[in-house]
């Protein structure tokens, strides 16, 4: 019996309960950083360096062609290289490699996206500690938690966020 799991594709019985294993890692990975980096401001190598190989592994299943899987490494990473070279500290350099990390698992179109879900709500959040006066203009806010949330978002709904999107100029 074949079902469709998560991604769209056909997997049968062992391959469904690996992948099932390795989304559950990538889901705990996501959520161990979001809460280190809230209470410590940084992003651990160590969780990183789990990811990596599960992501490899979760892209070898077919779940997602292993080109886009390194695309997206190289895109996500790319793009916040850049904002943390101009921003000369504003950005940690965990996020730029937590973000290439992400893009493995996620894809160009997946990174993309859960880059602009991060920065969406990093945003509202921090219009929100802006105004309630628990923070200022000057004030460090963890961008991690809101790389994990966009992550999220986009793993589970990236082809319907992409899908309105365009519907909007077509």
């Amino acid at each position: 019996m074949k079902t469709v799991l998560l991604t769209g594709h056909f997997l049968s019985g062992a391959a469904e309960g690996a992948q099932l294993v390795l989304v559950g890692i990538f889901l705990l990975g996501l959520a161990a950083e979001a809460y280190v980096d809230l209470r410590h401001m940084i992003i651990l190598d160590e969780i990183l360096l789990a990811l990596i190989p599960a992501g490899l592994l979760y892209a070898g299943m077919g779940a997602i062609h292993w080109q886009d899987s390194l695309a997206g490494a190289l895109t996500g990473s790319s793009a916040l290289g850049v904002i943390w070279f101009l921003s000369r500290g504003g950005l940690g350099l965990g996020d730029v490699k937590f973000i290439g990390v992400l893009g493995l698992w996620l894809g160009v179109s997946g990174v993309v996206t859960g880059l602009a879900m991060a920065f969406v709500t990093g945003g509202i959040a921090a219009s929100v500690l802006c105004l309630s006066g628990n923070a200022s203009l000057q004030s460090k806010v963890p961008f991690g938690p809101f790389l994990s949330l966009g992550a999220v978002i986009s793993f589970f709904y990236s082809s319907r966020i992409l899908s309105w999107y365009w519907s909007l100029f077509i």
